[in-house]
């Protein structure tokens, strides 16, 4: 058996496994009093340190999220077996192809006490939707047609053609879909609610230190009985993952939002942590500006996708921590998983010196590749360059920039080449259509092919898991062939907790937010 083979999982089953374990050779060098009581939680950020928004329909950054889904619900969430369920809607049906009827709680508040009604639901969703407001997940909502609020608990929402995704963007995930109120922004300043905002959620945000911390305190009113079971939330931001491990190994904080690669081996040893280990919704890759030399050329681009080895960075970048990747879509999403990766994912130094002939650069040709950080990120990106160059002959070379920066780049198209991934998607669409499709608000690459766009178009309208899956991995087939992004690996997913520390479920795509409402202990 391959020795991550027991790691693969589908929608519906997922592995969860806690560790506990020993101690670290080192001394942490800080330290602070470990609690008696779950009065408070201390609940790290790790790896980030930029929050630029608090305001569902804005955000796009993972630590933004952290923290959205605490704050605030949807209409519905993916329990432990990535199964929809009721969140704010108790039930939902689907009336014709292009029309669903929701059903929504009574007595749910948000937290300055005001009920939430189908008119917020209408609200938001027509917020995200408007052109005006940018959201950056307005493709997600595109298709729909019309909200109609039939009263204060049941809406309707109409789409203008069927659209597969839509159940899955209406969860407590990366969407944007979390509901806000309608009173608050429909006459107030947008500005001012990114940075304290009111949801319905489990928590209620009371301070905001940009780049340095958070303040979250149970709201007493939350619909789900008996949560949330602490009472307030302390969240640091720290920039490195390992300042995290050892804030947490010193008694600082309780939980960690990630953990570096490198250090897991020895925390599944250590008594005082348990580990907590899944395949992790995500993909990681190089994304090259097919706008700019030398990326601009096919050839050149084919070239670098074979000129690494993928496995040696499992090995060395995540310390055997994941999987090769066989495209943008992950293994978890495993009915639109491309099972057999193609010829340019696979390292082939003849193959790749031959493409590179034919490309208008040869050796000796200059590039950047921008990361972030001083952990693993960065080390991917060295060992890249590192293995492209000694097979090349190219000249690549690392910048290391701060995370915030490298994304506003990453935005404005400022970039050669970067490493970058997404995390924490559950739907082919999340990944295919905003990072490949001509229109995709993620395709940073400038990448634009019409077929791929219509398959695309096609996969989001056909309601047959099946055939959907089909047309995901013929447009994955070639864009893979045009190599504007170069897949890598897959990482799994971790989160340390002191010990302690019970409740705390770990799901796939992360929701860090949401778990801590069920921790009990710490």
């Amino acid at each position: 058996m391959d020795k991550y083979e027991h790691w693969n999982f589908n929608r519906r089953q997922v592995l969860l496994t806690g560790f506990a374990a020993g101690a670290l050779a080192h001394v942490p060098f800080w330290a602070g009093q470990a609690q008696a009581a779950c009065a408070n939680l201390r609940a790290g950020i790790t790896g980030y340190n930029v929050i630029n928004t608090l305001d569902p329909g804005k955000a796009s950054l993972i630590p933004e999220f952290y923290v959205i889904w605490g704050v605030f619900n949807t209409l519905l969430k993916f329990n432990d077996k990535m199964e929809i369920v009721p969140d704010l809607a108790e039930s939902w049906t689907s009336k014709s192809p292009t029309l669903w009827e929701f059903t929504l709680r009574k007595g749910v508040k948000f937290h300055d006490g005001q009920p939430l009604t189908a008119e917020d639901v209408k609200f938001t969703l027509e917020r995200v939707k408007d052109e005006a407001f940018g959201s950056p997940h307005k493709s997600k909502f595109d298709v729909v047609s019309e909200v109609r609020v039939i009263d204060d608990h049941r809406l309707e929402i109409e789409t203008s053609k069927p659209f597969a995704p839509l159940l899955g963007y209406l969860t407590n995930t990366r969407t944007g879909s979390q509901i806000v109120p309608k009173h608050i922004l429909e006459s107030g300043s947008a500005e001012e609610f990114a940075a304290k905002p009111v949801g319905s959620g489990p928590f209620r945000l009371t301070a905001f230190n940009p780049g340095a911390s958070l303040r979250l305190e149970a709201f007493e009113d939350y619909f789900v009985e008996g949560q949330p079971m602490v009472g307030g939330v302390d969240i640091p931001l720290i920039a490195e993952e390992s300042a995290g491990v050892t804030a947490l190994l010193g008694g600082s904080i309780d939980v960690t939002s990630t953990a570096p690669f490198a250090d897991v081996p020895e925390l599944v040893s250590n008594p005082e942590v348990t580990v907590l280990r899944s395949p992790g919704v995500n993909t990681r890759f190089v994304s090259l500006n097919t706008s700019r030399p030398p990326f601009d050329d096919v050839h050149f681009r084919r070239a670098i996708s074979m000129a690494f080895d993928r496995q040696a960075m499992v090995d060395v970048v995540l310390f055997g921590e994941g999987r090769v990747a066989n495209g943008v879509i992950p293994s978890a999403i495993d009915w639109a998983y491309r099972q057999d990766p193609h010829p340019l994912l696979k390292f082939d130094p003849d193959a790749a010196k031959a493409e590179l002939e034919k490309s208008k650069y040869g050796p000796g040709t200059e590039a950047t590749v921008l990361t972030w950080g001083a952990g693993w990120w960065k080390r991917f990106a060295e060992v890249f360059v590192l293995q492209v160059n000694q097979t090349l002959g190219v000249n690549f070379n690392v910048e290391v920039s701060e995370s915030g920066t490298v994304y506003q780049r990453k935005k404005a198209a400022d970039f050669e080449a970067t490493i970058w991934g997404w995390l924490g998607l559950i739907d082919p669409d999340e990944y295919a259509f905003d990072i490949l499709h001509s229109s995709g608000w993620r395709n940073f690459e400038q990448y634009s092919n019409p077929e791929v766009d219509a398959l695309l178009e096609q996969a989001r309208e056909e309601l047959d898991q099946a055939k959907r899956g089909d047309l995901y991995r013929k447009a994955e087939f070639l864009a893979i062939e045009d190599a504007p992004l170069i897949f890598c690996f897959e990482s799994n997913v971790h989160n340390l907790l002191r010990a302690p520390v019970k409740g705390f479920e770990q799901l796939p795509y992360s929701a860090f937010g949401a778990q801590l409402a069920a921790v009990s202990d710490c």
